[in-house]
């Protein structure tokens, strides 16, 4: 069936569906938010890495530039996804919707991976400004917390591109 001219918006046909999304992915996200942020709770005050004078600048700038190299993974990879997961969907909207749930959670692993890489390093060599990559991929994961609405609207032009291509 073309789905061309159907005007209904997924946000009416499918609200439980989306509903569920949305709590599953505020719940991973929020996860992985509150697992570094004990962890860096654990190495800044039970440790006493904040106190303590930098030991040394090998570990921390790999885990600077590994930092800078996850934050284009978490861009460029779940476009990627999306993109193959929207072509094998063929405008199924069933398909479609875990699409954001994948495209999301890939982007969310590239940020966390990379910010207990730099609590790490911070834990061993002392330097504060490694927990710069920290804040900014936590800030960047709870950006990626949907609404019904944001993935409804994402859905809808999934399936408005695809019938035009």
């Amino acid at each position: 069936m073309d789905d061309r001219w159907n005007t209904t918006s997924v946000a009416e046909t499918h609200a439980d569906a989306i509903r569920s999304q949305v709590r599953i992915l505020t719940i991973i996200l929020i996860a992985m938010v509150i697992g570094q942020l004990v962890f860096a709770g654990v190495v800044t005050f039970g440790l006493g890495a904040w106190n303590a004078p930098p030991t040394g600048l090998m570990l921390s700038a790999i885990a600077g530039a590994f930092a800078l190299q996850m934050f284009g993974m978490a861009v460029l990879v779940p476009a990627m996804a999306q993109k193959a997961g929207l072509k094998k969907a063929a405008g199924n909207v069933d398909a479609i919707l875990p699409v954001y749930l994948v495209k999301t959670i890939l982007a969310a692993a590239f940020l966390e991976g990379s910010g207990f890489l730099n609590l790490v390093a911070f834990m061993l060599e002392h330097n504060k400004w490694t927990l710069v990559p920290v804040g900014l991929g936590i800030l960047f994961i709870l950006s990626l917390i949907p609404s019904e609405m944001r993935i409804a609207n994402w859905a809808d032009g999934a399936r408005r591109t695809q019938a035009h291509e």
